[in-house]
């Protein structure tokens, strides 16, 4: 009865038709439009064409934590199904009626609830943690649709969410991502994998094809990149927020790096640690042990943190640390001390090694932003600022809420803190900024925001894609926004950005088709940038 119905009651812009086209005629789709430009809306109007036309009776949405409530309210916004209202924290949502898209949230008792009522909904809406732990209740529901928002959430072969995911393969798929190559075309044919597992065929002839390596089978560069892009386009539609088509409906982006200058005494400091690091690789070329360096900087981390990676990893995190704040690198050591597993026992040693530390309460990189904040609020404007660092948050709120109300947002919260603190930030004119971690990176939509900055930049390309288009949005009232990037003059942090630069001329190569056929990793090394920066 409510399949019969619904009906898609929103507006698309003219570029988002296509997809909605290449959805309904594939039915296996990568859809890797842009953030901002509209997978969520277009997708739903395809989903809602194939329920009229009982192509499709119910449909499985797997989403980041995060975005949950987000997709419910697009569901309620862009259709007519019968509404109802969730208050969450104090915030009022509006989603749809039960009967037709269950939201899988809350306890085990509650979930199992939910879960049964989904085998009569036709949206069911849940977490990409629901793989792991409702993994029975999932493959119960007769779904003829499964939608991946973030696909990059399978862009891990070995992970068990990622083999899970690719047990589900209803007759429909459709995968949701801006950033297909976060770091490594190795990421797209994992999500290809699932779409449509003859795109790119077998995973021993896509090494041959398109990855160059060194005799001991370490990736040098690619090349090809242009076959892998005509392939792709197979089974992949793709929409820049730079093609002209697109661009005229979104607001400009204008970026710039601060450069922010150390003083002399956490100076001092941080070349005391670039010693340690220095002596690590030393160590370790000596050892031969196996250090996959760039790796690291790929944001692929070595497991458990032991080992030649584990060790190099510390010192530079250390490093990275410091530069943010100096109490950041006391608090690994406390924690450390406290033997709670969330500190660092080369941040411990470090520390009682040291007479020379600088004052704790003092951060070069804090005091510019805080000058950045104050500028911005003063005209008006929210602002959304993002840091790699949970623990940094309470040093960033501390310093920065004399300019206005504020919400944070990171991973430790849950669903429901999540979509209040978002929901806040959307509609009350008083709370001018949103403080969060790289857990409000993905998928959420802050068009209020007029200015972003990152306090750090991460490792990963793909994560500083997603952050840096969260307020780029076809629903933005400005006609610019803009981004800032901190980064400390002289440093590992310049280092780290232009690894990232590299990670977006290979993305692009391979997803937009733009660029060299063949690229060289050819980023300065960590050696060169220390002995540079000494």
């Amino acid at each position: 009865m409510a399949q019969e119905a619904l009906m898609f009651t929103g507006e698309l812009f003219p570029y988002q038709h296509e997809g909605v086209a290449r959805i309904l005629s594939d039915r296996r789709l990568l859809v890797a439009y842009s953030m901002g430009t509209g997978k969520t809306v277009l997708t739903i109007a395809a989903l809602e064409e194939m329920f009229s036309q009982g192509d499709v009776r119910r449909c499985v949405i797997l989403v980041p934590s995060s975005l949950k409530w987000q997709w419910a309210q697009a569901v309620a916004q862009f259709t007519d199904a019968p509404k109802r209202t969730v208050t969450l924290r104090g915030m009022q949502l509006i989603v749809p009626v039960e009967e037709v898209c269950v939201v899988i949230n809350g306890t085990k008792t509650q979930r199992q609830k939910q879960w049964q009522a989904a085998q009569h909904a036709e949206y069911i809406i849940a977490s990409y943690g629901s793989v792991l732990h409702d993994w029975s209740q999932l493959c119960a529901i007769p779904a003829d649709a499964l939608v991946l928002d973030e696909a990059t959430a399978i862009k891990n072969f070995a992970a068990m969410t990622t083999k899970r995911v690719k047990k589900l393969k209803p007759p429909v798929r459709i995968a949701l991502t801006g950033t297909p190559v976060e770091n490594l075309p190795e990421e797209v044919f994992s999500i290809m994998e699932w779409v449509n597992s003859k795109i790119l065929g077998r995973w021993d002839l896509f090494d041959k094809s398109f990855i160059q390596r060194n005799w001991f089978g370490a990736t040098i560069g690619y090349k090809n990149l242009d076959l892998l892009n005509r392939n792709l386009r197979r089974a992949m539609i793709r929409k820049s927020r730079l093609d002209p088509e697109v661009a005229k409906f979104l607001p400009e982006v204008s970026e710039t790096t601060r450069l922010v200058q150390l003083d002399r005494t956490t100076r001092a400091v941080y070349k005391a640690i670039l010693v340690d690091i220095q002596d690590t690789m030393r160590e370790l070329a000596e050892s031969g042990e196996k250090v996959d360096v760039a790796a690291y900087y790929a944001g692929v981390k070595a497991e458990g943190g032991k080992g030649a990676q584990g060790k190099l990893m510390a010192r530079i995190q250390a490093a990275r640390m410091l530069l943010d704040h100096p109490q950041l690198l006391m608090d690994s050591a406390v924690a450390y001390h406290a033997d709670n597993g969330d500190g660092s026992k080369y941040a411990a040693d470090f520390a009682a090694s040291r007479t020379d530390l600088p004052d704790m309460h003092s951060s070069p990189k804090l005091n510019a932003l805080d000058e950045l904040v104050g500028t911005m609020v003063a005209e008006g404007a929210k602002v959304a600022i993002f840091s790699e660092y949970r623990k940094m948050l309470p040093y960033l709120i501390e310093r920065l809420e004399r300019h206005g109300e504020l919400v944070q947002f990171h991973g430790q919260l849950n669903s429901d803190q999540k979509a209040s603190a978002v929901a806040r930030f959307k509609t009350d004119p008083d709370c001018k900024l949103f403080v969060s971690t790289n857990a409000g990176g993905y998928g959420l939509d802050l068009p209020e925001a007029q200015y972003l900055i990152n306090f750090d930049l991460p490792y990963s390309n793909g994560v500083l894609s997603q952050r840096n288009t969260r307020h780029v949005r076809a629903s933005s009232k400005y006609k610019r926004v803009h981004v800032t990037n901190l980064v400390v003059e002289a440093t590992v942090e310049e280092r780290v950005q232009a690894t990232l630069k590299l990670r977006q001329s290979l993305s692009r190569a391979v997803i937009d088709g733009i660029g060299a056929g063949d690229l060289d990793m050819d980023v300065e090394s960590l050696s060169e940038n220390i002995y540079r920066t000494f």
